[in-house]
């Protein structure tokens, strides 16, 4: 509705704006004037809506519209302007209205601020109330010409990996195998895409500053690759016990690596307050818009060696691999289908798309680049919308599928680089005769765990 405008509410319209909230039953705490935007037609107001502070967050609250003028889609339109203005860009609400916010893209979460949590437990009474939440960062997702700009951007930083058709791992499965080898790329996983990316990005002032994230392993390795070719300062926050190999190779890179906390959430939460107090930039591992730009160009690859694949298997730790699949396969090849495996010692991102709701789960996986315990909105609102199937595998069977590359391909990858194959493995008999790009993310497996496998 462009014809609409919102105007910033005024003491003067506190009076109309608290009955109408006392008719409705909304919620009517610490009600001020600068929480509300108003729609008029001469004369009257015709509907408000409001932006509620807490300490450490906001809530969309107490949209109306008066009763002469609803069945306008004028509720939307207000809903709409408070998203724009909305000053964080996760959008949270408390509803008993659930299947309206989601017709507007909202999802379900049990992940809330705890100022939040706390007002559910106050008005628990209400049956029905759930939170909610928005975030607008999809709206800033990579579009396809992004996705062929970073690809231009990438052909002079990192090697083309290829896609390679297994004879034997084909015969076994009953479908042709080709396994997308990014293994192979410098820091011996995918992500690398994503941090030169970012890095030969950001402007001068984020140089200076430098970037911080936290990781398990690929995306810190990612991000310190990026970092060091563009001379930017960088920090990688870790849990505690962390792969060897991988911290060895942040190291190597010039990057500062911060042991905190016991799992990535942990690590991840630490870096998040570092980058607040020292002004860096904290580059999240899903919902940064040039890191899926980034890892991206796996999808375009993909298609430009194999343009009639009928299927891609990628691995899906917090997700952005997997969206960029999303984004690119599904327009090139409309067709194609695009699966997800995730580890069943992760299932955050699982559990959230099947109940189309977003939790947290607990992590206990070998598999570190899937070893994510926390489900995020993009991501998974990208899946509910594009992804045609998602699948768990066990320990047991990403192990199997660690030596079955070995076996097979003479391919040595991580855990969550074979949980892929795995995944296939699993979905062999629906797969028959079909030409499937299986996505070996990462090969950083360490000795230990090679020798444990073989002679398992």
């Amino acid at each position: 509705m462009p014809d609409l405008v919102f105007t910033a509410a005024t003491r003067g319209d506190m009076p109309f704006i608290e009955q109408t909230i006392r008719e409705f039953n909304l919620d009517e705490e610490n009600l001020e004037p600068d929480q509300f935007v108003t729609l008029w037609k001469p004369g009257r107001m015709i509907a408000f809506g409001r932006i509620k502070p807490y300490q450490r967050t906001y809530e969309l609250g107490a949209v109306a519209v008066v009763e002469e003028e609803r069945g306008q889609g004028l509720g939307e339109a207000v809903i709409r302007e408070l998203i724009r203005r909305f000053p964080q860009d996760e959008v949270y609400i408390t509803t008993n209205l659930p299947a309206y916010y989601e017709r507007l893209g909202f999802l379900r979460t049990t992940i809330l601020p705890d100022e939040l949590v706390a007002k559910i437990e106050r008005i628990r009474a209400l049956e029905g109330v759930v939170g909610m939440v928005y975030d607008r960062r999809i709206e800033a997702l990579p579009t396809l010409p992004d996705v062929y700009r970073a690809k231009h951007l990438l052909e002079s930083h990192l090697p083309r990996t290829p896609l390679v058709h297994s004879p034997a791992l084909s015969r076994e499965l009953g479908f042709e195998a080709h396994l997308k080898l990014e293994s192979l790329q410098p820091i011996g996983a995918f992500k690398v895409r994503g941090g030169v990316t970012l890095a030969a990005g950001l402007a001068d002032d984020a140089r200076e500053h430098g970037i911080i994230g936290a990781s398990t392993g690929n995306h810190g390795q990612s991000l310190a690759y990026g970092a060091n070719l563009l001379g930017i300062p960088c920090i990688i926050a870790m849990p505690v016990e962390s792969n060897p190999m991988k911290v060895e190779s942040m190291r190597a890179l010039g990057a500062d690596v911060a042991f905190h906390g016991d799992n990535f959430e942990e690590a991840r939460l630490w870096a998040e307050e570092h980058a607040r107090e020292t002004g860096m930039r904290y580059i999240h591992h899903v919902n940064t818009p040039e890191l899926v730009a980034g890892v991206a160009t796996i999808s375009i690859e993909v298609l430009e060696d194999l343009p009639d694949v009928d299927a891609i298997v990628t691995p899906i730790g917090g997700g952005s691999g997997a969206v960029g699949h999303c984004i690119v396969a599904k327009t090139l090849r409309p067709g194609v289908e695009v699966i997800g495996a995730q580890a069943a010692g992760a299932p955050a991102v699982y559990n959230s798309w099947k109940e189309r709701t977003l939790q947290e789960a607990q992590i206990d996986t070998a598999a570190e680049g899937l070893a994510t315990g926390h489900a995020y909105y993009v991501p998974v609102r990208t899946f509910i919308d594009h992804l045609d199937d998602m699948v768990i595998v066990t320990e047991n069977e990403i192990n199997d599928a660690v030596v079955l590359l070995a076996r097979t391909a003479h391919i040595i990858a991580e855990e969550s680089g074979a949980a892929t194959t795995a995944a296939a493995v699993q979905l062999a008999e629906r797969l028959q005769g079909k030409k499937v790009a299986i996505i070996v993310s990462g090969g950083n497996l360490t000795l230990d765990s090679l020798r444990r496998l073989l002679n398992a």
